[in-house]
């Protein structure tokens, strides 16, 4: 069995964690429901709190990972979650998988389980499930309290069908944590500590994101990390944590991820300010042929860019700093290109790269 790495920054969350794995082994049941935003750690905190009640000796674990491609494949979370019973169950998973299980049949199912010793259901990207697994893991997470010895722990996102329940939202990591856990990835990588000028690059660009700072550092050199040669611009790594990111704003209209994509590029000309001018953002928009009332519905309505633009005053950034970089990272680069041209144009007062961003889209 293996034993989960160094947790850091999350003293808070693993508090809690540890309330209902104590609450468990007394002998009283309940539901935590955790999300995060891609890389954030989730899941290494659902490996620690797995961990901690074997390690306790508490009883067993029921453990599922969502396998998207199996999402719209009836039953197939709740087949996953049972098939890693580590005793035989009184019915077929096969059968579940076939028929299907009613909730009432499942938490049934499960306290039956938890009545000789506790038991643990540990869900990852619960989103991802089936909808039938999904409303029968919401069902059961709902139901269980005092004395039903049974509890779960859900990672998911945002409306996942987990409304109701308590819940505890990773944030991004300290500055405290962010440089620690550097410290952890330069030592594996044969450098004792960062150059100053590569951690803060590496710490910036990562954002407290724990698995986007494990994917920057590992594409370094130990030259580069020590600051004997120079770092390359932009730093390479992080593709999938990126992709991620970038996914979450893949349903929205066409015309509000090109506003998007400008807002980001505008942003980035002063990262650390306090977000991109909104007049300019405006201009470059209409410019790049975004309709009036799509680019009015994405800055005035709070849901507009699903969240990730955020309005202050004559200004606007996104709601996290990886969205932007995911943005400009994932954009095709003929659209990077334009839109920096467009900008740059407006910026000069120029003309001609307006005319060619608007060829573009």
């Amino acid at each position: 069995m293996h034993s989960p790495p160094r947790l850091y920054g999350r003293g808070a969350e693993l508090a809690v964690l540890d309330t209902l794995l104590t609450r468990l082994r007394q002998g009283d049941g309940g539901a935590l429901v955790l999300t995060a935003p891609p890389g954030t750690g989730l899941t290494a905190l659902l490996d620690r709190t797995a961990a901690a009640h074997r390690e306790r000796h508490t009883g067993p674990v029921l453990w599922a990972t969502a396998a998207p491609a199996e999402q719209w494949l009836p039953h197939s979370g709740l087949h996953a979650l049972l098939c890693s019973a580590p005793c035989p169950l009184p019915l077929d998973p096969d059968r579940v998988l076939r028929d299907g299980l009613p909730p009432a049949a499942l938490l049934a199912l499960l306290r039956r389980l938890g009545a000789e010793r506790p038991l643990l259901v540990c869900v990852d990207d619960a989103h991802a499930w089936d909808p039938a697994s999904r409303a029968a893991l919401a069902f059961v997470a709902r139901r269980l309290g005092p004395r039903s010895r049974v509890a779960a722990v859900i990672g998911a996102g945002d409306g996942a069908g987990f409304a109701g329940l308590p819940a505890l939202r990773l944030g991004p990591l300290g500055d405290e944590a962010a440089s620690a856990l550097l410290d952890r990835f330069t030592e594996a990588a044969g450098t004792d500590r960062a150059d100053p000028v590569a951690r803060g690059e590496l710490l910036r660009e990562a954002a407290g994101n724990p698995r986007l700072l494990a994917g920057l550092t590992a594409r370094l050199t130990p030259a580069q990390l020590a600051g004997r040669t120079p770092l390359p611009h932009p730093l390479p790594g992080g593709d999938d944590v990126l992709a991620a990111h970038a996914a979450r704003l893949g349903h929205l209209p066409a015309a509000t991820r090109t506003l998007l994509l400008i807002a980001a590029a505008a942003h980035a000309h002063e990262p650390e300010g306090t977000g991109a001018d909104l007049d300019l953002v405006r201009r470059a928009a209409l410019a790049a042929a975004v309709p009036p009332a799509a680019l009015d519905l994405a800055l005035l309505t709070p849901g507009g860019t699903a969240g990730a633009l955020q309005r202050a005053g004559d200004r606007v950034h996104f709601s996290h700093p990886l969205l932007r970089r995911a943005l400009l990272h994932r954009a095709p680069p003929h659209h990077r290109r334009a839109v920096h041209d467009l900008l740059a144009g407006l910026l000069t007062d120029g003309g001609a790269a307006r005319s060619r961003a608007r060829a573009v889209w």
